[in-house]
């Protein structure tokens, strides 16, 4: 009886957890997915571009449902591929039929390691063991996720059911299948129990923080040239003067060896196969790279290229819409700053790509 109330409540004040990050939240699963089940939500996985506030960043943006719908955000700084795994992984047929967008930071491609802090601070133990035991998920596909996971294998001390299916997934011997599937009750039990908790743990927070977020009775509309305008207005970002003193010379070989050998095209292969598998509806929104500050430190256009035309064919090759501002990388009013944070016009092209996205089809 407390579960079936809990879950009433999570439904009743889904809206109200639109704007906030909290952990109950980003690292738990029910709220996630009674997001998915409400029509006029448009769930957004992202990283601290999220966080970061900046005018017109879709949280507030739509905070009205200017045009019937509100985004309902997911993610913090850091927020790497693998760490999406895990979360889209978790809500599971939650997510199958529903379009979902995926904010992309290029940055992360840019390095040949996933930084291991960053994917420790994104961490479910919730999520991670609802991955190892799903039913929705193919066995190869886990088994990907879990050699991908194994190497960080910190995250699972202290948790003997998880880690050892975690090692039995990556090993993928008979003898490991045979174990695996010895402990698969096992792990549906858990993830039973670790989903109780998880809804009352919502439920605790509706009580104690949260309040109704009542819906405007009509969508009030949104000029969009004329946002635009006003967001093209704003002071452009200035240059970094650390980026300036910097040595002149190319960097395209460096750069271009990184961005090929990068661990997080393996793990953003792994995010696109799980929404496949789920059968989602995703559309991907790339940042533009930092076109003028790669350009000082000797990265060229054509360095730079390398990028989207990778980001492509991944898209293509999963058959999904991607929507790479490449065009802006020279453009200093798209940024907020030197990272991968769209400024308040930049915003305004992403929630434009968003509202065309959520009102495709569905008239």
């Amino acid at each position: 009886m407390l579960l079936v109330i809990c879950e009433r409540a999570e439904h009743r004040y889904i809206y109200a957890f639109a704007p906030e990050l909290s952990d109950v939240k980003l690292q738990g699963v029910a709220l996630q997915k009674a997001a998915f089940q409400q029509p006029d939500l448009l769930v957004l996985y992202g990283s601290s571009e999220l966080v970061k506030e900046v005018p017109n960043r879709a949280t507030d943006f739509f905070s009205q449902f200017p045009t019937g719908f509100r985004v309902f955000p997911v993610g913090k700084a850091g927020t790497i591929s693998l760490a999406n795994l895990l979360k889209l992984a978790a809500v599971g047929d939650a997510m199958r039929g529903k379009k979902v967008a995926i904010s992309i930071s290029p940055s992360f491609f840019f390095s040949d390691n996933v930084n291991e802090d960053f994917y420790e601070g994104n961490f479910s133990a919730l999520q991670a063991q609802e991955l190892a035991f799903s039913n929705a998920l193919s066995q190869q596909l886990k088994h990907d996720a879990a050699v991908r996971m194994r190497q960080y294998s910190a995250t699972t001390d202290g948790n003997w059911l998880l880690d050892f299916a975690l090692d039995r997934l990556a090993g993928n011997t008979d003898l490991d299948r045979a174990l695996y599937g010895a402990i698969w009750p096992l792990g549906q039990f858990s993830n039973v129990v670790g989903r109780a908790q998880d809804h009352i743990e919502a439920g605790l927070r509706i009580i104690n923080t949260v309040g109704p977020d009542a819906k405007p009775e009509k969508p009030g509309g949104v000029n969009w040239k004329e946002v635009l305008r006003r967001a093209s207005q704003q002071k452009a970002l200035a240059k970094d003067a650390k980026l300036a003193t910097r040595p002149k010379g190319s960097r395209d070989a460096s750069f271009i060896a990184a961005l090929t050998s990068a661990d997080e095209w393996d793990d953003f292969s792994l995010v696109l196969r799980t929404l496949r598998e789920l059968g989602a509806q995703p559309m991907l929104l790339s940042m533009p790279l930092h076109g003028t500050d790669l350009e000082i430190t000797g990265v060229s256009a054509k360095a730079r290229n390398k990028y989207g035309e990778k980001l492509t064919e991944l898209a293509s090759r999963y058959n999904m819409e991607l929507v790479y501002f490449q065009q802006f990388e020279e453009d200093p009013t798209f940024f907020a700053d030197h990272l991968d944070h769209p400024g308040s016009k930049g915003w305004v092209l992403y929630d434009k790509a968003l509202d065309d996205f959520f009102h495709r089809n569905t008239n």
